[in-house]
């Protein structure tokens, strides 16, 4: 298959005409950030060959959130699954995928967490620090490598540009109380930014193990040599947290403290028409759950750290972009549980974007990993946008993807669950076509997909077994719909009242070859997800936004929730009140652990330049 794709590459490459790609003459709309996420090749949202979505650092700043989990659920076709409140735990998933296979990045390095996706979301990374985040609804293996199989998480860090200095104070029911600060020097050379949080509650229920205490430090230095940048990234978080219900609803006090350290440097050089982009990161993570078992509490310890090393080339030519390079990572486990393990994989990938022309693009590309327990595995894909007209673009792809099995999966052994040491890596292929529409005053997009996915791992069991064992299940399909509409009032009407009113809604269906036997994760999907949003401007600084979201899984109960901020702004300050679960529903995000009712926050935030 990979020889194939490469056969293609090559006469695409002998038959299209010399383009460019700075040189193209495109419309781009004031709505159109440039996007990284789907692609090793920048390009802007209007071009872009897969359904992407894009939160803005204006948009942070608006929305009744203090945690990235809580951003992301305002997101349609993303599934975040809070066993905790205020980013204590989530797991994220994207269009019916398992959050084991939605990758997450911070400023494109990945902190997926080799002993389980549960830790994925443990993000050292405050509100503050964060440029952008981008979001890509689909598969990016060939781009990425493993677990890029439902979708990616790029979370994008703030440049500095100017001196300044910040904070903000919060404080609300629960006892809840978050404080923070930022920093940030800049000269012609050298810019530096430093942030710190610290964000507790005694708990959302009484005399119950609902409590967080986390704390959060970032910074972020580039050194700037004339075309030349070069980054240092690193952040730190702990959390120590009451997980009520988190896992077992038999025995439901536990407790959970996890600590996460991350640090990354890289280079962007630019040498005539090519880019040179080298990369060197370390994760580490320290997870400490206990669970009260009659009395008795018992203790899990794991300890994870994964380094890698990247080099990714990016040439422009008269035959397009071409982005080309290579991967080493080596991932190692100690555990109390799961005993100590690691693994390493090398990895080389290759992408070429073709613009035949100016209103035309197509992307095609494979990457290729070796695992010593696996082999060699080759992910190809392609894509293809068109723009039909100014501001519509109709697109389509198709790609494989592939996750492998993690720690937890493979050694986890207990009366209850049992891991399987023989597990192979789940594999699929995901089509996907649709149209965007980018206007001043009005964006739309509609998009349909089809997922077919072999030896999906998930827990199952026959009716009469008591224990839940992983497997390779035979098959799964999904297929789905996604369809969303804002309106900007103010470019067609003189009005002050409005500044958004935005619908989305998404649809999925699930068929899995059950081969008899009940199944744990594969089938608990979102069915219907529907989101509505208004941003009213009452006076110049007085602004609200209310957002709302209707949840119905294919299991469990259906909830509709409301969250509202009311932001007055000052010259150098902020006030502002928000109510997270307006109207005091009452569900189940995942697992047994109840979700909080009605929580109103008030705080001050303010920057000095």
């Amino acid at each position: 298959m990979c020889r194939i794709y490469a056969i293609i590459l090559i006469l695409l490459l002998a038959n299209n005409p010399v383009l460019m790609a700075q040189e193209k003459d495109v419309q781009h709309y004031e709505l159109d950030p440039v996007v990284v996420t789907g692609s090793r090749i920048p390009y802007y949202l209007s071009e872009s060959p897969c359904s992407v979505s894009v939160i803005t650092r204006e948009e942070i700043a608006i929305l009744p959130a203090d945690n990235i989990s809580d951003i992301l659920k305002y997101i349609s076709g993303v599934d975040v699954r809070q066993r905790g409140a205020h980013g204590v735990q989530a797991d994220v998933r994207i269009r019916g995928g398992s959050y084991e296979q939605t990758l997450i990045m911070v400023d494109g390095v990945s902190v997926s967490d080799p002993q389980t996706g549960h830790h994925n979301m443990d993000l050292s990374v405050n509100l503050n620090d964060i440029e952008r985040i981008e979001i890509i609804k689909g598969p990016a293996a060939r781009i990425y490598g493993p677990n890029a199989m439902g979708g990616v998480i790029n979370i994008i860090t703030r440049d500095v540009d100017r001196n300044s200095f910040g904070g903000h104070v919060k404080y609300g029911e629960y006892g809840y109380y978050d404080v923070g600060a930022q920093a940030a020097l800049n000269s012609d050379k050298i810019s530096n930014r430093l942030s710190a949080s610290r964000r507790y509650s005694s708990g959302h229920i009484k005399s119950k193990d609902t409590d967080f205490d986390i704390n959060t430090v970032n910074y972020k230095g580039i050194l700037k040599n004339g075309p030349n940048r070069f980054y240092l990234g690193m952040g730190f978080s702990d959390k120590d947290f009451g997980a009520y219900k988190f896992y077992s609803d038999t025995f439901p006090d536990q407790r959970e403290k996890t600590e996460n350290f991350l640090l990354y440097s890289n280079a962007d050089l630019k040498i005539a028409d090519m880019e040179i982009m080298p990369r060197i990161h370390w994760r580490h993570h320290e997870d400490e759950f206990k669970i009260n078992i009659n009395g008795a509490w018992y203790l899990n310890d794991h300890k994870t750290d994964v380094f890698g090393a990247q080099l990714n080339t990016r040439i422009i030519s008269g035959l397009g972009v071409t982005s080309i390079g290579g991967e080493a990572v080596l991932e190692d486990m100690k555990s109390s549980s799961l005993g100590n393990h690691n693994r390493g994989r090398q990895g080389v990938f290759l992408e070429h974007r073709l613009y035949p022309s100016d209103r035309l693009s197509i992307g095609i590309g494979t990457s290729a990993v070796h695992y010593g327990d696996w082999g060699w595995k080759c992910w190809p894909g392609a894509d293809m946008s068109i723009e039909l007209t100014d501001g519509l673009t109709w697109f389509t792809s198709f790609e494989k993807s592939f996750r492998v099995p993690n720690y937890t999966e493979l050694y986890y052994f207990t009366p209850a669950n049992q891991g399987n040491p023989d597990l192979k890596p789940e594999k699929a292929w995901t089509y996907e076509t649709g149209l965007r529409w980018l206007t001043e005053g009005v964006t739309a997009d509609l998009s349909l997909f089809y997922r077919d996915s072999e030896d999906v791992i998930d827990w199952s069991r026959l009716p009469e077994e008591t224990a839940w064992q992983v497997r390779n299940i035979a098959k799964v399909s999904t297929r789905g719909g996604e369809i969303g509409f804002t309106l900007y009032p103010e470019s067609f009407f003189n009005t002050r009242w409005f500044s958004s009113v935005g619908i989305a809604y998404t649809y999925l269906d699930s068929d899995r070859d059950t081969q008899g036997m009940e199944s744990k994760y594969a089938l608990d999907y979102l069915r219907h997800q529907l989101h509505g949003s208004v941003v009213f401007k009452w006076f110049n600084s007085l602004k609200q936004v209310i957002k709302a979201r209707y949840e119905k899984r294919i299991v469990g109960d259906k909830y509709t929730v409301v969250d509202t901020r009311l932001t007055y702004t000052l010259p150098n300050y902020e006030v502002f009140l928000e109510a997270t679960n307006l109207f005091n529903e009452r569900y189940i995000d995942s697992g047994f652990a109840p979700m909080p009712g009605r929580w109103i926050i008030g705080g001050v935030k303010f920057n000095w330049d």
